[in-house]
């Protein structure tokens, strides 16, 4: 797999790819994981959850790193490329030529999954025009984890029969509902306030996300809510803003509100905070199949989401959620208050939401068969 952040640095590919290896591999199939990093202190090759994991450095100058991924790209196309059966792209990047390119003189099979509407569906690259899109044909299968990305491609002069239509999937048994007291006690061992109702956040804070338009949205409202954002705030992180930062924190100190803001800059844990929180906003204008989305939906949150054409309105609606439209910092508000002051209405959407996720396909562990048998359908006989 090659990804643009691995643990322990993070990206919604990263942990994505990570949740599937450790469902997927078994004695038949077998894993390794190429991506880049910005932390300059982490080896070539180090091992997560028994997995090799190669880096290759992108913090720094092209004339500093450019030794190190000579001497690393050479080592992998020639030491470890060379002995497995499947290539699979986790987004398109420049990165993504070369192994694309490697794919098609080493007859090797390259799976490019599409990660995001507007940024690696065909169509989009395609507007771009240049050698973007030259590349981006040589891939052998394309994957659309959701109903937007699958019409782009089928919209694209791409033969549809290289078209893989397969969701992200979510672990429900760590994504689960709690119950009050375990809520309690979350909250307690996190140091977040008991009696607010929080809304949680998690995500990068980069501008597509938007947590500066709920930051917004939370600051004007009146009564006993708390905000939580879960993501690195530090702008050396993976696609973090430090202008969508500042914007948090100005929000923050206007903020009418009695409940606080809580900023929680890393955690091994993420599902915790999914736990201890009653509502979760997912304000961004791009996604693909939103991962967190999903969690928060397997946890039984109520959940509000901007309305994304092919992502979220396929995911959330009247039974599942409550959708405002993008860049409206005032109907997130409104939605939010009114979430907050129904106890109700959070947990029928709540069981809804929960419902939709067991019932729509997006069980990892059924994800993850799902995968198995098209790698080795794709890697064809003799492989594994």
């Amino acid at each position: 797999m090659v990804t643009g952040a691995y643990f322990p640095e993070i990206s919604g590919a990263g942990l994505q790819c990570r949740s599937l290896i450790a469902a997927a591999r078994d004695d038949t199939l077998s894993f390794c994981v190429v991506t880049t990093c910005r932390d300059a202190r982490r080896t070539f090759l180090d091992l997560v959850d028994g997995v090799r994991v190669y880096r290759l450095p992108v913090n720094g100058p092209t004339w500093r790193i450019f030794p190190a991924w000579l001497y690393r790209i050479c080592f992998l196309f020639f030491k470890v490329l060379n002995r497995v059966d499947l290539i699979h792209l986790h987004g398109f990047s420049r990165k993504s030529w070369l192994f694309l390119l490697y794919g098609l003189v080493a007859r090797k099979k390259v799976l490019l999954k599409m990660s995001s509407l507007g940024v690696d569906d065909p169509l989009s690259v395609r507007r771009g025009k240049g050698l973007p899109y030259l590349f981006y044909r040589l891939a052998d299968y394309y994957l659309a984890p959701g109903p937007a990305l699958e019409e782009a491609f089928r919209g694209s002069a791409l033969d549809s029969g290289r078209l893989v239509v397969l969701p992200n999937g979510v672990d429900c048994e760590r994504f689960r509902p709690a119950g009050d007291e375990e809520k309690r006690t979350l909250r307690t061992l996190l140091g977040l306030p008991q009696e607010s109702v929080l809304v949680l956040f998690v995500g990068h804070f980069s501008s597509e996300k938007r947590p500066d338009l709920l930051a917004r949205a939370w600051s004007s409202l009146a009564g006993d809510i708390g905000l939580v954002m879960v993501g690195a705030t530090d702008p050396e992180a993976f696609e973090v803003e430090s202008r969508v930062v500042d914007q948090v924190k100005q929000a923050a100190a206007r903020a009418k509100v009695p409940g606080s803001l809580v900023l929680v800059e890393r955690t091994s844990r993420v599902e915790d905070y999914f736990l201890a929180c009653d509502i979760f906003a997912l304000p961004s204008v791009r996604e693909g199949l939103p991962n967190a989305l999903l969690e928060a939906m397997a946890c039984a949150l109520a959940c509000v989401a901007a309305r994304l054409p092919g992502a979220t309105d396929q995911l959330l609606g009247p039974q599942a959620g409550v959708l405002v439209e993008p860049d409206d910092c005032e109907g997130l508000a409104r939605a939010i208050e009114k979430l907050a002051g129904d106890s109700a209405l959070r947990k029928r959407l709540g069981d809804g939401a929960r419902n939709k996720i067991l019932s729509g396909g997006y069980e990892l562990e059924q994800v993850a068969a799902s995968y198995r048998q098209f790698y080795f359908r794709a890697a064809g006989p003799g492989s594994g």
